[in-house]
């Protein structure tokens, strides 16, 4: 996969205002995949309009998704990630109306390998660049989304990752909020 590969779409709902203050409504909470990695401030989305625009536009099939609050100084178990084990590919769904400046999604390359996205095949090679996002030496930024309000990021899930903010942002309803939505099927190429 090549950098082509990311999908960046503006305006993407048509009442976004509604929609943000639906998502604000739900019951935010922890959600613990592992005894090890935790993850802060989800709530569960069923089929949602960004779920059937994925599907109508793109093919796509959404078989996770979820609004997530992230709040300054929330705790997060990584920064620089990737989602392969959540599907195929990554939407993001920035849904606050005025964001920072600096908010968005970075994208990264290995320093030793030069990589944009996992290469690993087997567990012990995953745990190997597990250990690497740890060291932010190791990595240089690519490409960054800004964020914006009612835009969608689309890319594949191996590409390594991470919110343009480390800390995240706000507070309350007024924290850093989007929908994440994992799924299967191929990414359209630009």
């Amino acid at each position: 996969m090549t950098p082509h590969a990311i999908r960046v779409l503006d305006d993407v709902l048509p009442d976004p205002e509604g929609y943000r203050a639906a998502a604000l409504y739900l019951d935010f909470h922890d959600i613990q995949p592992c005894e090890s990695v935790t993850f802060h401030g989800m709530a569960d989305v069923g089929r949602s309009p960004l779920s059937d625009l994925l599907a109508e536009r793109f093919g796509l099939t959404t078989t996770t998704s979820f609004f997530r609050l992230s709040p300054e100084g929330q705790e997060e178990p990584n920064y620089i990630h990737t989602d392969q084990d959540m599907g195929e590919w990554t939407a993001i769904l920035y849904l606050h109306p005025e964001p920072p400046k600096q908010d968005g999604t970075v994208f990264w390359r290995s320093v030793k390998t030069g990589e944009i996205q996992s290469v690993a095949s087997d567990p012990q090679e995953k745990y190997g660049e597990w250990l690497a996002w740890r060291d932010l030496t190791l990595w240089d930024p690519w490409h960054t989304v800004n964020a914006r309000f009612n835009r969608l990021l689309l890319f594949p899930s191996p590409y390594f990752h991470s919110r343009a903010i480390y800390e995240n942002w706000g507070a309350g309803d007024d924290a850093r909020l989007i929908q994440l939505c994992f799924g299967t099927g191929t990414l359209p190429c630009v």
